[in-house]
């Protein structure tokens, strides 16, 4: 299963810096394991666009910028604590959840 954590730009700020995603993202796929792909996209919206079948982890303060059309994705929102506490459980539970599905 393909899964993209997607940063973004708010109000000048960037949502989460590169370091603790990369963090974030080493956390999520050792707890997936190989049958989950975890990609970092930092062009916000690309993949979003492409209508893949894949999960999107996307940065809650970034919802007010998803198009309507992006928004029917399948979107998972994480937050700055998130991401700065690993805090990946409940992550994990969803992407399972969804696999076995």
């Amino acid at each position: 299963m393909q899964v993209y954590v997607v940063t973004s730009v708010v109000a000048g700020q960037e949502t989460v810096t590169n370091k603790a995603i990369q963090g974030f993202i080493a956390a999520l796929s050792k707890q997936l394991g190989s049958d989950y792909t975890v990609t970092l996209d930092t062009d916000y919206g690309e993949t979003l666009s492409k209508k893949e079948a894949a999960v999107y982890l996307v940065y809650f303060g970034s919802q007010a910028n998803l198009s309507a059309e992006q928004q029917q994705q399948m979107i998972i929102y994480y937050s700055d604590e998130d991401v700065d506490n690993l805090q990946i459980g409940r992550f994990v539970d969803m992407l399972t959840q969804l696999k076995t599905k």
